[in-house]
């Protein structure tokens, strides 16, 4: 359903008002998609997913409690990387998982899929 002429002019003057008053914010929202999100997501969940393995490996010997909080760390940051690779996959319209083409996406940070 697209908008009538009434309501895109109501648009553009809302979208001018912005503009002039906060060119800052209008440079943020025009930066900021759903693929830069979750590529920002997937690699943090991704150092954490790191960090908690190493706890949990470095740990299990001197005290179990640090060792089960690195396991918690490192399900919670998968179950993140997994739900944000979904998410990016999704938003590039890409229906299959392969390895290569996720760091490709990840480390890319303008795709043409997004400029259509």
């Amino acid at each position: 359903m697209g908008l009538n002429k009434k309501e895109e002019e109501i648009l553009k003057e809302i979208e001018m008002g912005l503009t002039k008053d906060d060119p800052k914010l209008e440079k943020a929202v025009e930066n900021l998609t759903l693929s830069n999100f979750s590529r920002a997501r997937i690699s943090i969940s991704f150092i954490t997913f790191i960090l908690g393995f190493f706890t949990m490996i470095g740990t299990y010997t001197i005290q179990a409690v640090f060792a089960v909080v690195g396991f918690v760390l490192m399900a919670l940051s998968g179950y993140v990387f997994v739900t944000n690779t979904r998410s990016l996959l999704n938003a590039e319209n890409i229906q299959e998982w392969n390895f290569k083409q996720i760091y490709k996406l990840v480390r890319n940070k303008d795709t043409s899929r997004q400029n259509k």
